[in-house]
């Protein structure tokens, strides 16, 4: 029977051993390398996101980069205050160039925005219909911005005409006209 105890014994011990090992080693591990593996699939999936956004950085740096290059580009198109004359000297050039009288030139209120004044000015021109046409597009190419605003054109012997435009021809118009120049007031203080 010490034979039979000994070799129940020997066999309890080696079903204890690996038993003991997968209770007290390899369940404590597994279960540590199932935390450090969703642990890395968590860290692999915040990679990849962060991966995603410096994308969307570099894409957004590209795009302010361009968006400052056209903002600079847009305040060149804009004068200073000493700019303006300039503008109005090239204004009353296509008008010459184009055989255009400028009848009135009137400067109004001046309007006051963010970035930039506007100065809004009553202007009446005469002349041939497609001199005026050529003015405006002369105007539009210029290299600072200007908008034009309640343009009107009227033919001579209308009833719409005021007096003094009785020396138009048959093939001259008027046109009424509010041109407006854009300026920026910063620049004149950074000049100084």
């Amino acid at each position: 029977m010490n034979h039979t105890i000994r070799q129940i014994a020997f066999f309890a011990v080696l079903l204890a051993v690996p038993l003991g090992a997968w209770a007290f080693v390899f369940r404590p591990r597994n279960s540590e390398i199932d935390m450090a593996r969703a642990d890395v699939d968590l860290k692999l999936t915040q990679l990849e996101e962060l991966r995603e956004v410096e994308t969307i950085n570099e894409d957004l740096e590209t795009t302010l980069h361009h968006l400052e290059g056209a903002l600079a580009e847009l305040r060149a198109r804009i004068p200073d205050a000493a700019g303006i004359e300039d503008v109005l000297r090239r204004i009353a050039e296509i008008t010459q160039e184009n055989r255009l009288v400028v009848r009135s030139f009137k400067r109004e209120k001046t309007v006051s925005a963010a970035h930039y004044i506007e100065l809004p000015m009553k202007t009446v021109i005469e002349g041939p219909y497609h001199g005026i046409h050529r003015f405006l597009i002369d105007l539009e190419s210029m290299p600072r911005i200007t908008r034009i605003l309640d343009m009107t054109i009227e033919k001579p012997n209308t009833n719409k005409m005021t007096r003094g435009t009785s020396g138009l021809s048959s093939g001259e118009v008027r046109a009424e006209m509010t041109i407006t120049i854009y300026a920026d007031p910063d620049k004149q203080e950074d000049q100084q």
